[in-house]
């Protein structure tokens, strides 16, 4: 494995640490307030917004940044970050009906639909194995997305058609940006959201303020998933293929269902632990197996 590809890891697994506590956090005010998901959304990344603001205004450097941001890749952060914030409203509608553990895995449908952009329309290649792990994990995926009584099927639907949403901005990201700034695209993408969510809230007649508790709890998890998630997540398109980016991410869903298990009292059955065990068993053949291949190739090249 390259020293690119070990950043590339490296930041992708700090993605999934992160954005595990988003989802938790956002559960979490969706079972025990009556709030709406763009609600929830607007004044969770708004506080995440005010709060690094400081950051980015206070230094020249990243002031100049950002307006370097702005004008080189300002019109793939619109249409990416248009996608994205409705691709949000889908899921959280979707997460506030279901448990935690199937929503979130059901999201990673992302990896089949980062994987099919990658390979029509950025020329990327998968290997017989890595093809098999892809489809050994969506079959994982579908056995944990039909279990009775823990999801719908629209909800399946919408986050379906969200985690397709999702996999747009890592297409535009990886075909129009060469080099992405991480913390200034995601700073900037908390600014277009809270625009979003607040006209789209005002369209619909849906705007309130929660209680300032609810405020803060969403602003940290916010704070967490949207900014420093999204950030980390950025810098690894400069070091991996999209085809690979949320391969290694199926395994935030894993945790994510063992938390609704024993925290949220999430029923537990085969059938759940028989398709996260297919999800592992496709991230291996997807991430380790390739690295494995590769280590065997610089040996046998070392010996001849």
């Amino acid at each position: 494995m390259t020293g690119n590809e070990k950043k590339g890891y490296f930041f992708v697994f700090l993605t999934g640490v992160f954005f595990a506590f988003e989802v938790i956090g956002f559960k979490e005010v969706f079972r025990r307030y009556s709030l709406s998901p763009e609600m929830a959304a607007l004044f969770g990344v708004g506080f995440a917004f005010l709060v690094v603001s400081p950051y980015f205004i206070t230094s020249t450097k990243h002031r100049n940044k950002v307006i370097l941001t702005i004008k080189r890749d300002g019109k793939i952060l619109l249409i990416g970050t248009l996608s994205n914030a409705m691709g949000i409203i889908l899921y959280y509608y979707a997460l506030k009906q279901t448990d935690l553990g199937p929503a979130a895995i059901l999201i990673k449908t992302t990896v089949l639909y980062n994987v099919l952009l990658g390979v029509v329309f950025l020329g990327e290649k998968l290997k017989y194995r890595e093809t098999f792990g892809i489809i050994i994990s969506m079959f994982g995926i579908y056995f944990i997305s039909t279990l009775e009584g823990q999801i719908h099927w629209i909800a399946s639907i919408c986050i379906l058609i969200s985690a397709f949403l999702f996999a747009i901005q890592s297409y535009l990201i990886k075909k129009y940006i060469p080099e992405i700034l991480g913390l200034e695209y995601a700073y900037l993408r908390l600014l277009l959201l809270c625009v979003f969510f607040f006209f789209y809230s005002l369209g619909i007649g849906s705007f309130l303020v929660p209680k300032y508790s609810v405020i803060l709890t969403l602003g940290v998890c916010s704070l967490l998933g949207y900014f420093l998630g999204r950030a980390f997540y950025f810098e690894a398109h400069n070091y991996l293929p999209i085809s690979k980016l949320n391969a290694t991410l199926l395994i935030e869903p894993i945790f994510l269902m063992f938390v609704g298990i024993f925290f949220m009292n999430e029923p537990i059955d085969i059938q759940k632990l028989g398709g996260g065990g297919l999800i592992l068993l496709g991230l291996y053949l997807i991430v380790f197996h390739k690295r494995k291949s590769k280590q065997n190739e610089t040996t046998e090249s070392d010996i001849e």
